[in-house]
């Protein structure tokens, strides 16, 4: 990760390497709250210094901001393709939608436009099993 960092052109504090350990493990994208409630506060003592971290990892490329879910911005690490997710607006569970159902119409958009672009969003929200069956 001290490597990744220093291409990218930042220093490789503690509080980044931390942040960046917890989301390479996490199992799914995760909000700057949860991030923090597992960052030790010797690292980072503040929920501010979390979200200045969590903004240089995104304007760096390394993570992916996305999925904003009740006025949350959710972060995953990037590579491997961006992810998109259906949200249970019940219970929030997250599933991942396996593929890009936008990169077709990307192309068309871009073909007709001349635009390049460069990201999209994409989020559905739906109720999951477990809570359809309560």
């Amino acid at each position: 990760m001290e490597e990744l960092l220093r291409e990218k052109g930042l220093k490789a504090t503690k509080g980044r390497l931390e942040v960046l350990k917890i989301l390479e493990k996490a199992p799914g994208p995760m909000c700057a709250m949860d991030v923090f409630k597992k960052t030790p506060r010797a690292v980072c003592a503040s929920l501010s210094t979390v979200y200045r971290i969590l903004n240089q990892l995104t304007e760096a490329g390394i993570l992916q901001a996305s999925l904003e879910q009740d006025e949350s911005t959710y972060y995953e690490m990037k590579g491997g393709g961006h992810h998109h997710y259906i949200v249970c607006a019940r219970c929030g569970k997250l599933a991942p939608i396996d593929d890009c159902p936008l990169d077709a119409l990307d192309e068309h958009i871009m073909r007709a436009t001349g635009y390049a672009i460069t990201g999209h969003r994409f989020q559905l929200e739906g109720i999951c099993p477990d809570c359809l069956k309560k």
